[in-house]
C-alpha cells in the first residue's frame, strides 16, 4: 500500500502477520529463572528496589482510594499514587497487574471530580506499556486470563472524557509492538516472551473496544488519529481484524476517508486497517459493509480529491490503492456504484486520453506518465472488465466511449501511442486493452460493429504474423508466452474474436466472411502450426484451438464457406488428428486442441461434399477410427457424431470396412467392443457370455431401473428418450445399421452376441418406452378391458423379441463350441501326425544304427550288392551287324567356371557433324547389337572384354565431298542362345533364343542436320544385365545329395564332381545323352535345392531361373529321405516330393504344368524296398496323407509324373529305363509340337484359299 510521509513515517504494509497462539498454547520464550536470578544478584541496586516494593501495599492503596473525603485524603491519595507509579517503573509484575488496574478505574472515578488525577492516571497507563514480569516460566499461563481482563479494560478506560488520558491508552497499545527489552529487572523476575501482551490484546478483545470507541473521539482528530494508529498495529493478526469486523469497522473507517485532515494521516490509516481487513479476513464481508452509498460517496470523494490534489508519490500510491478497492466493489452487485456516480467517473477517466472528447468529469485531470499514473491505467480498464460482468452497467458502458477507446490500441504497435509511456508499457497497456475488449465486445455489439472492429482485429493479426521486426517484452501478466514475438497480441485478439462470433450474430459473420476472414484464419493456424512444431507450449495451443472454434462458427450451415475451408482446411485438420496420442496427457493443452480439430471437421467439412471426398482421400476415416481405437470417453462420443454424419456419403462405408487396426481390429470389432464398455459403465446386467438376463427391459441401465414411475407432460421425454442422448449406444447402432449387420469381418463369437443385442436397439427401446407409458397409466388411471389387452401384447411383444435374441446368442454360442471341438480334433491329429513322423525317423535312425554297427549284417548286405550290380550288366553278345561307337568327341562338354549374369556397357555411336553452309547432313553412330551364336558363353564374353565396355563407332561428318556422311560401324556383340537381356531396374529388353537372332542393345545418335542445329547427337548409352537361362530338354531337380550328378554321370557323358556330402554340384552342369540312332537329348543337372528357396535362399533364384527354358522336369528323390543337417528337420521321400514341388509352385507356378519323371534313386539301401512300397501307396493316393503334414509344406497342385523309376546310380539299376523313359517323353512332345503346327499352317492355307475365292 501507498507510504504517508507527514508527522510521522507510514508503517509499510507487510503480509498479514498468522494468528496469535493462545498463552497456554505459546509458553514463555525468555530467558531461563536462573540466569534472571544471577542476573539479580549481581545488581545491588535492583535489591534495595524489591525491598521497597515490598512495603507497598497494593490493597491498602487501593482501600485508600476507595475513601473519600478532605483534601488532607486527597494529597495522601496522590501521594500515594506517585509512589506506586515510582516503585513499577520498570516494569509490572504479572502477579499484581489485576490490582494495578484496579487501581486505574478508582482513579478515573477520581478524575470526573478532580483533575489533579488525570497525570498519575496516565503515568500508571504508561506502565501498562513496559515490558510484564513473570516470576516463573508457568506465569504466563497462569495468569493468562487475569492478564486479558486487564488488558480489556484499558479500552474501557476510553470512556474517560480526557484526551490526554486517551492518548494515553493508544501509545500504550502501540507499545505492546516494541519488543525492547527492560533496561532494569525486579530481583527474581524475567521478562515475558515478546507477543505476549498482543496474544493477551486478542484474548480479551482490545481491537473491538477501540473500534467502537471511535464514535466517542469523532470531533477530536488527534485522539482520533491515535485510535487509528493503535488500530492499525492491532490489524495486523487476523484475530483482531475479525473483532473490528464484528463493531462494522470498515464502514465506520470508510465513512472516516474524507474526514478534515490538512496532515493526510486520516486517509493514511485509514486506507492502511481497510487494506488489513482485506488481507486478514474475508473479502465479501469486508465488501458488503463499504457497500452502502454513503461509504462509495465518501470513498469517491477521497479517491477524486487525491486525483487532483495529489501531487507527491505518496498520494498516488494512496489513489491507486482505493482505487483497488473500488475494483472490488464494482465486482459486488449490491455495491451502490452506479447510483453514486463512481462508475461512470472511472469510466471516463479510463477513456479520457484515447478518445479526446471533452469531458466534464475529467476535464482538469492530467496523467504524468509516472509509473504510478500507468497502474492507474491498468486499473480502471480493469474497472471496465469488472462493470461488464454487471448488467446494470451495460447501458452506462453503451453511452460512454469504451469501444473506441480500446480499439485505440487495436494497431500495430511500432510507434507508442503516447510518447511517455515506455515501448514496455505501451505494449503492456496494449495487451491489456484487448483482452478487456474480450469481455467488453459481446455487449456492445453495435457500437464493436459501427466502430469496424473486425476489420481492425484482421488488420492487426495480420501485423501478428507478418515479418515486422518486434521484439515482444513479455514482462506481464498479459503477455505471458509473447517475449520476442507477436504471440501475446495474437492471442488476445483471436479472443476477441472468439467472444464476438460465438454470440452466432449474422452480422458479425457475415462482415467477418466479407473481409476473407475464413482464408484469412487458415493462414494464422498455418503459421502457429508452424511455429508449435519448433516449440510447443499452452499458449501456441490455445491460439491453434481458437481459430478452429472461430472457423467452425464461421462455416457452419454455409456451404460457401465450407467450399473455401474444403482443401486447405482439411490438410491442415489431418495433421491434428493424426497427433501423437501420448500428447493427450500433457496438459499443455492438447486435448483441447484436438476435440477443437474434431468440432472443426463437424463444422466445415460435413455438408461439403468437395471436403467430404477429399477428406476420404486424405485417408481421415481411418485416423478417426485410429482415434477411437484409443477409446477415450472424451472423444469416442464427438468421433462417433462425426461418422454417423459422414456416412451419409457413399463412400465413407467402404473406407470403414477397410480399416485395420491394431492386430488386424476390423470397425465392426472395435464398435462393438466400445457397446459393451458403455453397457458395463451404465450397469447394464448380461450373463458371462454376453446373453440378455432381463427379457421386459434387456437394455435399461441401473440408474434408468432405479427410477421411480412420474407421471410427465406429453411433450416431456421420458427417461428411455432422454438416456437416448446420453451416451453412444445409439451413434453405435446408427453407424453399424451404415454397414450393414452381415458378414462383417473380423467377428469373435463374443462379438456375434452382442451384435445380436445391437441390431434389435431400436425394438428394445420401444418396448422401454411403452413400458414406461404402462406403469405411468397405471399410477394415475385404469385403463379399459380392450386398452389392458392392447398393452399386454405390446408387452409381450417385447419380451418374445428379447427371447428370440437371446436364442439367437444361445445358437451362435453352441456354433462357436463346435469350431472349438473341430479345431481340437485338427490339432489332436497334428500332434499324432507328427508323433508318427517322429517314430518313423527314430525307426529309420535305428535301421541306421543297425547297418553301420552290426559287421555280419555290414557284410551281408555288401554281398547283395554285388550280386544286384553283377546281375545288371548286359551280357556279351555277338552282333552280326555294324557296331557304331558312341564315343564322340567333344560329346562330354562341361562348363567350369559358369558364370549366368553379366553386367555391361553399351552406348550408340555419336553422329556425324553437319555442313550448315551447304546444308549436309552429318552421319549416324553406329548401333550395339548382341547376336545369338552357338558354343558362346559368357564367361568368353568376360575374357575377351575384361572392360565390359561395347561402343559402336561415330558417323562420319558431312564434307564438301560427302553431303551426306557415312553411317558408323555397328558393333556386333556375340553372346550365347538363352540370353535374357535387361536394364538395371529389371526391366526386359528382349531374349534372344535361337542361333542368330539379333537385339538391338543401344541406338546410334543423330547426325548433325538443319532440325539440330547441324550439331551431332550422342548414342543411346546404358547398362545391361546379360541373363543366361540354359535352354536344356531335361532338368535335374531335388534336394542336396539327393544323386542328381551321379545321375547325369550315368545317363551322359557328363563328368560332374561328385562326392558324398550336399552342395557338391554349386554351379549347372550340362550333359548329352547320345543314342544308338544318334538322337541327342540335353541334360542340366542344377544345384540342390533347399525349402524357402523361392524365397531366394541357398542358391535359390540364381539356378531356379534354369528350370524355366527345360521341357521336362526329372525330380530325384533319395528313397530313404533327407536332412540338411542336424539342426534341420528330417524329411521323408513322399515330404521331399510335396517340398520340391511347393518350391517350383512358389517360385513360379507355370513350372508345375511342365510334364514330369521322378527317379528314386539310391535303391541298393537296405529296407529301400520297404520304403518304396510306402511311397508308392502314398503318391497314388495323397490326398490321404496330407493331413499328416503342416499345412506350409502342402502345395496347391500335386506334380503329375508320367512315370516314375526307382533307380540306383551305384548298381546302374534302372539306368538304361530311365534313358528310355526320357526319350519316350521327349519325342511324344516334339510329335505334339508337330502336329500343332500342321494344324496352324493347314487352317492357314484353308484361310487364303477361301480368301482368294471370295476376290
Amino acid at each position: 500500500m501507498s507510504s504517508l510521509a507527514v508527522a510521522e513515517p507510514p508503517a509499510s504494509r507487510a503480509p498479514s502477520r498468522p494468528p496469535a497462539r493462545s498463552p497456554v498454547l505459546s509458553p514463555a520464550s525468555g530467558p531461563s529463572r536462573c540466569g534472571g536470578e544471577r542476573r539479580m544478584n549481581a545488581s545491588p541496586a535492583a535489591a534495595v528496589q524489591d525491598g521497597q516494593l515490598r512495603s507497598v501495599d497494593l490493597n491498602h492503596v487501593i482501600k485508600l482510594l476507595e475513601d473519600s473525603g478532605s483534601k488532607d485524603l486527597e494529597k495522601e491519595q496522590l501521594k500515594t499514587l506517585k509512589k506506586v507509579v515510582k516503585h513499577f517503573e520498570n516494569g509490572l509484575p504479572l502477579k499484581d497487574l489485576a490490582q494495578i488496574i484496579e487501581i486505574l478505574k478508582l482513579c478515573a472515578e477520581k478524575m470526573n471530580e478532580q483533575e489533579a488525577f488525570t497525570e498519575p492516571l496516565c503515568e500508571l497507563i504508561e506502565l501498562c506499556g513496559l515490558p510484564f514480569q513473570k516470576k516463573k516460566l508457568s506465569d504466563e499461563v497462569s495468569y493468562s486470563k487475569a492478564v486479558s481482563k486487564s488488558i480489556a479494560q484499558l479500552g474501557s478506560l476510553m470512556s474517560v472524557p480526557s484526551s490526554q488520558v486517551r492518548i494515553q491508552i493508544c501509545k500504550c497499545v502501540v507499545s505492546f509492538y516494541n519488543t525492547e527489552l527492560p533496561r532494569k529487572l525486579l530481583s527474581g523476575y524475567q521478562p515475558t516472551s515478546a507477543n505476549y501482551k498482543i496474544q493477551m490484546a486478542e484474548l480479551g478483545g482490545l481491537a473491538e473496544a477501540l473500534v467502537l470507541s471511535l464514535a466517542l473521539v469523532e470531533n477530536q482528530l488527534t485522539e482520533k488519529l491515535w485510535v487509528l494508529k493503535a488500530l492499525q498495529h492491532l490489524s495486523r493478526s487476523g484475530v483482531n481484524c475479525r473483532l473490528m469486523m464484528k463493531a462494522q469497522a470498515a464502514r465506520i473507517l470508510c465513512l472516516y476517508l474524507n474526514g478534515v485532515d490538512p496532515s493526510g494521516q486520516l486517509v493514511f490509516h485509514s486506507s492502511e486497517i481497510l487494506w488489513n481487513l482485506l488481507e486478514n479476513t474475508s473479502k465479501e464481508e469486508v465488501v458488503n459493509q463499504l457497500s452502502s452509498l454513503e461509504c462509495v460517496h465518501a470513498l469517491k470523494e477521497v479517491f477524486v480529491d487525491l486525483l487532483m490534489h495529489g501531487f507527491r508519490h505518496y498520494d498516488r500510491q494512496l489513489r491507486n490503492d482505493l482505487l483497488v478497492v473500488a475494483t472490488l466493489l464494482a465486482e459486488n452487485p449490491e455495491a451502490s456504484m452506479i447510483e453514486s456516480g463512481f462508475a461512470e467517473l472511472l469510466i471516463a477517466l479510463a477513456t479520457f486520453t484515447e478518445v479526446k472528447i471533452p469531458n466534464p468529469l475529467v476535464k482538469a485531470v492530467k496523467l504524468t506518465y509516472s509509473y504510478e499514473d500507468f497502474e492507474l491505467k491498468k486499473l480502471l480498464f480493469n474497472i471496465i472488465r469488472v462493470l461488464s460482468k454487471d448488467p446494470c452497467a451495460v447501458q452506462l458502458l453503451s453511452e460512454s466511449d469504451v469501444m473506441p477507446a480500446l480499439l485505440y490500441y487495436v494497431k500495430p504497435n511500432q510507434k507508442p501511442g503516447f510518447h511517455d509511456w515506455s515501448a514496455a508499457q505501451y505494449e503492456e497497456l496494449q495487451l491489456h486493452a484487448i483482452a478487456i475488449l474480450a469481455s467488453v465486445a459481446p455487449l456492445l455489439v453495435d457500437k464493436y460493429l459501427s466502430c469496424q472492429a473486425n476489420t481492425l482485429l484482421l488488420v492487426f493479426l495480420e501485423w501478428c504474423i507478418g515479418q515486422d521486426r518486434f521484439l515482444g517484452q513479455g514482462n506481464s501478466f498479459h503477455g505471458t508466452g509473447g517475449r520476442g514475438n507477436k504471440l501475446a497480441q495474437m492471442r488476445y485478439s483471436l479472443r476477441v474474436l472468439r467472444s464476438v462470433v460465438s454470440l452466432y450474430d449474422d452480422a458479425v459473420n457475415v462482415n467477418l466472411c466479407d473481409q476473407g476472414a475464413i482464408s484469412q484464419l487458415l493462414d494464422i493456424l498455418k503459421y502457429a502450426a508452424n511455429k508449435s512444431k519448433e516449440k510447443e507450449d499452452a499458449i501456441l495451443l490455445e491460439i491453434q484451438a481458437d481459430i478452429l472454434f472461430l472457423l467452425s462458427a464461421l462455416c457452419e450451415n454455409d456451404l460457401h464457406r465450407k467450399e473455401l475451408f474444403s482443401y486447405e482446411g482439411v490438410n491442415i485438420l489431418i495433421t491434428f488428428i493424426q497427433m501423437d496420442s501420448k500428447k493427450l496427457h500433457s496438459e499443455l493443452g492438447h486435448n483441447c486442441l484436438l476435440l477443437s480439430a474434431l468440432d472443426c471437421l463437424w463444422s466445415c467439412v460435413i455438408g461439403c461434399y468437395t471436403a467430404e471426398n477429399y477428406f476420404l482421400e486424405k485417408q481421415g476415416i481411418f485416423l478417426l477410427l485410429d482415434l477411437l481405437a484409443l477409446k477415450q470417453k472424451n472423444l469416442c462420443n464427438v468421433i462417433l457424431g462425426i461418422l454417423v454424419e459422414f456416412c451419409d456419403n457413399p463412400k465413407t462405408t467402404l473406407h470403414i470396412s477397410t480399416w485395420r487396426g491394431a492386430k488386424d481390429q476390423t470397425a465392426a470389432n472395435l464398435l462393438i467392443q466400445l457397446w459393451r464398455q458403455e453397457e458395463s459403465d451404465l450397469g447394464v446386467k448380461h450373463d458371462r457370455y454376453g446373453r440378455i438376463v432381463d427379457m421386459k427391459r434387456p437394455i435399461a441401465s441401473s440408474f434408468q431401473k432405479q427410477q421411480e414411475v412420474i407421471p410427465m407432460p406429453a411433450n416431456c421425454p421420458s427417461f428411455a428418450i432422454v438416456e437416448i442422448s446420453e451416451n453412444i449406444r445409439a451413434k453405435l447402432y446408427s453407424l453399424l445399421c451404415k454397414l450393414g449387420f452381415e458378414n462383417l469381418p473380423g467377428l469373435s463369437a463374443k462379438d456375434c452376441v452382442t451384435l445380436a443385442i445391437i441390431r434389435h436397439y431400436i425394438d428394445f427401446k420401444v418396448g422401454e418406452v411403452w413400458s414406461e407409458m404402462c406403469e405411468e397409466l397405471k399410477e394415475e388411471f385404469r385403463p379399459v378391458v380392450s386398452d389392458e389387452e392392447a398393452l399386454k401384447v405390446i408387452s409381450d411383444a417385447a419380451e418374445d423379441t428379447g427371447r428370440m435374441v437371446v436364442a439367437l446368442q444361445t445358437e451362435v454360442l453352441e456354433s462357436q463350441h463346435h469350431r472349438e471341438m473341430q479345431e481340437e480334433e485338427k490339432t489332436y491329429t497334428k500332434i499324432q501326425a507328427i508323433h508318427k513322423q517322429r517314430e518313423m525317423v527314430d525307426k529309420s535312425w535305428k535301421n541306421f544304427l543297425t547297418r553301420t554297427s552290426n559287421y555280419e549284417a555290414l557284410k551281408k548286405a555288401k554281398r547283395l550288392q554285388e550280386k544286384s550290380i553283377e546281375a545288371c550288366r548286359s551280357k556279351l553278345k555277338t552282333q552280326n551287324g555294324t557296331v557304331h561307337s558312341t564315343d564322340i568327341k567333344g560329346l562330354s562338354t562341361t562348363f567350369g567356371n559358369f558364370i549366368d549374369n553379366l553386367r555391361v556397357y553399351v552406348r550408340g555411336g555419336t553422329g556425324g557433324m553437319g555442313y550448315p553452309r551447304l546444308g549436309g547432313e552429318g552421319g549416324r553412330g553406329g548401333d550395339v547389337w548382341f547376336v545369338a551364336r552357338e558354343r558362346t558363353t559368357l564367361k568368353s564374353i568376360r575374357d575377351r572384354y575384361p572392360q565390359k565396355r561395347f561402343i559402336a563407332g561415330a558417323g562420319a561428318n558431312s564434307s564438301v565431298q560427302a553431303l551426306k556422311g557415312e553411317k558408323g560401324k555397328d558393333c556386333e556383340v556375340h553372346v550365347p542362345v538363352g540370353i535374357s537381356v535387361l536394364c538395371d531396374d529389371g526391366k526386359q529388353i528382349g531374349e534372344l533364343n535361337a542361333a542368330g537372332e539379333r537385339l538391338l542393345a543401344a541406338r546410334g545418335g543423330l547426325g548433325g542436320s538443319l532440325a539440330t542445329n547441324f550439331l551431332p547427337c550422342k548414342g543411346q548409352r546404358r547398362t545391361v544385365r546379360l541373363d543366361l537361362k540354359l535352354i536344356a530338354d531335361v532338368g535335374l531337380v531335388g534336394f542336396p545329395n539327393a544323386g542328381k550328378s551321379s545321375v547325369l554321370s550315368k545317363i551322359s557323358h557328363a563328368k560332374p564332381e561328385i562326392a558324398n556330402y550336399a552342395f557338391t554340384t554349386i554351379q549347372p552342369e550340362l550333359g548329352k545323352i547320345m543314342y544308338a540312332d544318334y538322337k541327342q537329348i540335353s541334360v542340366a543337372d542344377l544345384p540342390g535345392l533347399i525349402e524357402g528357396a523361392h524365397a531366394n535362399k541357398g542358391m535359390g533364384h540364381k539356378f531356379l531361373k534354369h528350370v524355366e527354358r527345360t521341357k521336362q522336369l526329372l525330380l530325384v528323390v533319395d528313397i530313404s529321405g533327407f536332412q540338411l543337417s542336424i539342426k534341420t528337420q528330417f524329411r521323408t521321400a513322399f515330404e521331399t516330393i510335396l517340398l520340391l514341388t511347393k518350391e517350383l509352385e512358389l517360385y513360379k507356378e507355370e513350372l508345375t504344368t511342365k510334364p514330369a519323371l521322378l527317379a528314386i534313386n539310391k535303391m541298393d539301401l537296405p529296407c529301400a524296398g520297404d520304403n518304396l512300397n510306402e511311397l508308392m501307396e502314398q503318391l497314388q493316393h495323397p490326398q490321404d496323407f496330407l493331413h499328416l503334414l503342416q499345412e506350409e509344406m502342402i502345395p496347391a497342385n500335386t506334380l503329375e509324373f508320367k512315370d516314375i523309376i526307382p533307380i540306383s546310380t551305384y548298381t546302374g539299376e534302372g539306368i538304361e529305363e530311365l534313358k528310355a523313359c526320357i526319350r519316350k517323353y521327349i519325342d511324344e512332345e516334339a510329335e505334339q509340337e508337330n502336329e500343332e503346327y500342321r494344324k496352324k499352317k493347314l487352317v492357314l492355307l484353308q484361310t487364303s484359299e477361301e480368301q482368294m475365292k471370295r476376290s
